[in-house]
């Protein structure tokens, strides 16, 4: 069974949501609806056509890639609450 592009898109959303949550940044903004309801919009007529189906699952996969590679992503948010990942490389003798 094949995650439809609309879900995945969703899914990138929330992520960016939380992401933005997890680093103390203001989560959600009118600009961000706006911008996301037309993505959303886009992806769901690519989605509708068999044609351009493909389209739309490429176009919100990369969407979700961007969102979970981001800097101030969840993934980076998750790795400083636990303290892994943030502390710096031991030195190394010369």
């Amino acid at each position: 069974m094949a995650v439809s592009a609309v879900t995945v898109f969703l899914l990138a959303w929330g992520a960016l949501i939380v992401g933005h949550w997890s680093h103390s940044e203001p989560t959600v903004s009118v600009k961000q609806i706006i911008e996301m309801a037309f993505a959303l919009i886009v992806i769901a007529l690519l989605e509708g056509s068999a044609q351009s189906e493909p389209i739309a699952k490429g176009f919100a996969w990369l969407f979700l890639a961007a969102v979970l590679l981001r800097s101030d992503s969840v993934l980076t948010g998750l790795a400083k609450a636990t303290g892994t990942g943030t502390k710096p490389a031991p030195a190394t003798a010369k």
